[in-house]
């Protein structure tokens, strides 16, 4: 049991580290909340960011398994991966917090 709480504790800092930052959340939110695929330049362009700085950020999302990114194109298009398994993650983090 305390392994399988070991790798759910390392797993939970590895994604909370990496939403560690306001851009990110809100990258999160409207790639989340968009009723269609966005590219990174239109995420740039809702944001009022330049592209490297969004994709710089998608990147460290995408490296903690949170954003996955596929080609259209030549364009990136972020979607989230993993939806129910970070759910969980979080439902588990709010159960800590209520012990």
């Amino acid at each position: 049991m305390l392994k399988d709480d070991d790798a759910k504790d390392k797993l939970m800092a590895e994604i909370f580290k990496a939403l560690a930052h306001e851009y990110r959340i809100k990258m999160l939110r409207i790639i989340i909340s968009s009723e269609k695929p966005l590219h990174i330049k239109a995420l740039a362009e809702m944001l009022n960011l330049n592209y490297e700085v969004v994709y710089k950020h998608i990147k460290i999302l995408e490296k903690a398994g949170i954003i996955g990114i596929f080609m259209v194109g030549r364009s990136r298009v972020p979607y989230v991966k993993r939806r129910e398994e970070l759910s969980k993650l979080l439902e588990d983090l709010v159960n800590i917090i209520k012990q």
